[in-house]
C-alpha cells in the first residue's frame, strides 16, 4: 500500500512547477513542518476525516487562517491521490473549514500620516513611505520599481514586478501589472529619488543593490517610529489600507477605479473590506436627515 509521504512529496514536485517560489516554499513548510509528522507514515488509503479533525485540533499555536491554509494544503495532497484512483474521494471534503474573521482594519489618520513622514530621518525609508501612502503599493512592488518605470512626462508609475527573499518576479497577481497615476503630493519625492543616483533601480542600499525585501525598513525604521510617535503599531501593508479608505472616503476614486489602482481581480475585495469599513463609520452622520417626510 502507499504512504501518505509519497503524495505529499509527488503535490510539493507539482507545485514546484506551478507555484511562484515564495508560495511554494510556503507551501513547502506547511507540509514539513505541519502535516507530515501526524500523516507521513500512514497509508493513505485508511486516513478518515476522523483523523483530520484529531489533527486538525490539535493545532493551538496558530489562528483560524492559519488552519484554513493548512486545510487547503492536506486537501490538495489527497487530491493528487484521487486523481490516481488510489482513493476513493478526498477526506477533507467532509471537514468543516475553520470560521475566519477578518481582522477589523485601522487604517492611519491623515495627523499620523504627516507624523510618520515627517519624522522619518532615512533617506530612503521616507522615500519608500512617500511612496506607499501616495499610491497604495505592496512593498514589494515598491522596492523593485526602476527608473524607466517612472513615467513623468504622462505622470505614471508602472508596476510590473515585485522582490522578495526569493528574487524578483511578477507582481502578485496578473491583475497586479497596472499602472498608478503620480499625485501632485508624491511628485517631489519621485523627482528626488529619481535623480539622487544613476542606477537602475529607484531604491538601492549602502552596496549599490536593490534591496532584496523591505525588512531593514520595517525593523530599522517602522517599528521604532511607531514607538517614538506614541502611535499604535499597525503592520506597513497599513499604508495600502490608509491609501485605499482615504481614496473611497473622500470621494477620489470610484471601487472600480479602485481595484485597479490596487491591482485587484475585480471590486469584491474593495467592497468587503474598505467600503464595508467605512459604512460603519458615523463620525461624521448627519444627524439632522429627515427620514420619512
Amino acid at each position: 500500500m502507499i504512504k501518505f509521504s509519497h503524495y505529499s512529496s509527488l503535490y510539493l514536485e507539482f507545485k514546484e512547477h506551478e507555484l511562484k517560489p515564495s508560495t511554494y516554499y510556503k507551501y513547502k513548510n506547511i507540509v514539513s513542518s505541519r502535516i507530515s509528522p501526524y500523516f507521513k507514515d500512514i497509508e493513505i488509503n485508511t486516513i478518515k476525516p476522523s483523523d483530520i479533525k484529531k489533527w486538525l485540533y490539535n493545532i493551538n499555536d496558530v489562528g483560524a487562517k492559519s488552519k484554513k491554509h493548512y486545510i487547503g494544503v492536506l486537501s490538495g495532497i489527497f487530491q493528487e491521490a484521487l486523481y490516481d484512483d488510489i482513493i476513493s474521494k478526498n477526506p477533507v471534503k467532509q471537514i468543516r473549514m475553520p470560521k475566519y474573521e477578518k481582522p477589523i482594519i485601522v487604517p492611519f489618520t491623515a495627523d499620523e500620516v504627516y507624523m510618520i513622514l515627517n519624522n522619518a530621518k532615512n533617506y530612503n525609508y521616507k522615500h519608500y513611505l512617500a511612496i506607499a501612502f501616495y499610491t497604495g503599493m505592496r512593498s514589494g512592488e515598491i522596492i523593485a520599481l526602476k527608473k524607466s518605470d517612472i513615467d513623468f512626462k504622462k505622470r505614471l508609475i508602472n508596476v510590473s514586478r515585485s522582490r522578495g527573499i526569493f528574487g524578483e518576479s511578477t507582481p502578485k497577481t496578473k491583475y497586479s501589472i497596472r499602472q498608478i497615476p503620480i499625485i501632485d503630493s508624491l511628485l517631489p519625492y519621485l523627482q528626488d529619488i529619481y535623480n539622487h543616483h544613476d542606477f537602475d533601480y529607484l531604491f538601492i542600499n549602502q552596496y549599490k543593490k536593490p534591496y532584496r525585501d523591505n525588512n531593514v525598513f520595517t525593523y530599522k525604521f517602522w517599528e521604532p517610529s511607531l514607538k517614538e510617535l506614541n502611535i499604535e503599531y499597525r503592520r506597513p501593508y497599513n499604508t495600502r489600507h490608509t491609501y485605499a479608505t482615504n481614496m473611497l472616503y473622500n470621494q477620489l476614486v470610484s471601487p472600480v477605479q479602485l481595484a485597479q489602482l490596487l491591482g485587484h481581480a475585480n471590486t469584491q475585495m474593495v467592497y468587503d473590506v474598505y467600503v464595508n469599513y467605512l459604512e460603519k463609520q458615523f463620525d461624521n452622520f448627519d444627524n439632522s436627515i429627515v427620514v420619512y417626510k
